[in-house]
Parts: C-alpha cells; structure tokens; sequence
C-alpha cells in the first residue's frame, strides 16, 4: 500500500469511524510523514487517544499494526522504493540518509533557535556524552569553540566530575545519549541543573530518564533506522542538530562569528 492508498482509503472509511478513530484519522492524514517515525505510544500522547484506538483504526485501514504501518510509510517517504543495496557500502550510505531524513523530519525549529540563543547568552558551554556519545560531544565542542564560543568538553573521567561541580548559572549544559538512560550523563546533568545552569540533552527516545532532567530537548533519529553494524550512524544524526544550530548561530550572532573567524585564520597564518 502506497500513501496514496493509504489517503484513499482513510477518506473512503471515515464516516464509518468512531468519534476517537476520526481524530486519529484525521491527525494521521495530515502528518503521515512525522507519524511514520514516531513511536506508538508518543502517536497516541500526541493528540490524547489510547494506543488500542491507534491499533484499531490501522486495522481498518488495512495494516495488521503499528510496525507494518510506520515500516511501510517511512519507505514510501524516505525513497519511494526501498533501494537495493548491492555492496555494504552502499548498504551503510542508505543508512545513513535514512537516519539524517528522519532527523530531518523530527526537528523542532523553535527548539534549535531556543537552543542556539542559549549558546550566544551563556559565559561558557560544556559538553558531555560517554561512548559513542563523546565523538559527538567533542564534536560539537570544536565546532562551537571555531565559532567563537568557549566551549569545553572533558574525556577524562575525573575532570568530567570536577567540571559538574564547576559550572555555574550563567553556564550552558549540552549532553549527548542516544539512549538517553546513561548512569555517568544523567548524574553529571543532574549535578549542574543543581547549580542552576541551563540544560540540554540530545537524545533519540523521548520517553527517557534524561528528558526529566533537561530543559530543553532536542530529538533525533531512532536506533531502529541504522542497520546491524551502523553504530556511529546515530552519532551523525546528533551532529546534524548541532549543525543545524550552528547554521542559526550565524544569523543571531554573526558579528562574533567573523571576530573568530579572522583571529583563527590569523593565527594559522
């Protein structure tokens, strides 16, 4: 079933629905492309209908569930088709682009501009993530540190603990979890909202532990886009906001930008 169909088919069958199911319709043929790569649950939350609605209503669509629906949608929107992959490498390019299309997709402009004048307000921003979590952490903090900010992220176990007790209010907090349930990020981001600094994590799962922690959350891409043996490709999808935010620095802060800019090339020269 195309989306096409899909759509044909919803319009055909809804005067049969029932009040709730009409709301979910409804919802779902105008946001098929955000819906396809949300979660059940997050689905029924966002406009206030139990899961078993959801459920119901694919079925008499002509899904046999959540999975075969949001697995047939995100196919039909990210490539038409589900491309071949002949070679490995062409296997891990296509998951790649499926991961920063539904980045892509879930992005939150508020939220990145609500994230980038953070940046520009506070006197210093530190950087956290464990793992893979730290390539983009780190990654992040050269990318900012480039654009004139004084950004700091710490690899070493015990400066990462000294730095939470370190940050003060007018400090800036970004974590970096695809899971979003690290031990080591949900006490380092504790600690510095208890100094009163402001937070931000950038998870995959919108539903866990560290979005109770963070202020404000920014979302990418989940892990059942990468295939089997495509770990970083989750790591991309968080530099991708960060670019993201980076680029609206330019617009809000661009005068800073230049200075930095002109001192790093002098200072190459």
């Amino acid at each position: 079933m195309d989306i096409m169909d899909f759509l044909a088919r919803v319009k055909s069958i809804y005067p049969a629905l029932t009040k709730s199911e009409k709301k979910v319709a409804s919802f779902v043929s105008e946001n098929y492309q955000r819906i396809a790569f949300m979660s059940l649950t997050e689905l029924a939350d966002e406009f206030g209908v139990g899961e078993a609605t959801v459920i119901r209503f694919l079925k008499k669509v002509g899904f046999s569930g959540y999975h075969e629906f949001k697995t047939t949608m995100a196919k039909q929107i990210l490539s038409g088709k589900e491309p071949k992959a002949d070679t490995k490498f062409e296997k891990t390019y296509q998951d790649i682009v499926k991961m920063l299309d539904e980045t892509r997709l879930m992005t939150n402009t508020e939220k990145i501009k609500q994230s980038a004048n953070l940046i520009k307000n506070s006197n210093a921003i530190y950087l956290f993530g464990i793992g893979f979590s730290a390539l983009a952490a780190q990654g992040a903090q050269i990318r900012l540190m480039r654009l004139g900010y004084k950004a700091y992220f710490f690899s070493e176990q015990h400066t990462r603990l000294v730095s939470s007790h370190l940050i003060e209010p007018d400090d800036l907090a970004i974590a970096f979890s695809v899971t979003g349930d690290t031990r080591e990020t949900l006490q380092w981001l504790s600690k510095v909202k208890e100094n009163g600094a402001k937070t931000i994590a950038i998870t995959n799962h919108s539903r866990s532990p560290i979005t109770k922690i963070a202020e404000l959350l920014l979302f990418t891409a989940g892990k059942e886009v990468a295939q089997e043996g495509s770990t970083l490709i989750t790591e991309m999808s968080q530099l991708f906001v960060v670019e993201q935010i980076c680029q609206y620095l330019h617009e809000i802060d661009s005068s800073r930008i230049a200075l930095a800019k002109k001192q790093i090339s002098q200072s190459i020269d």
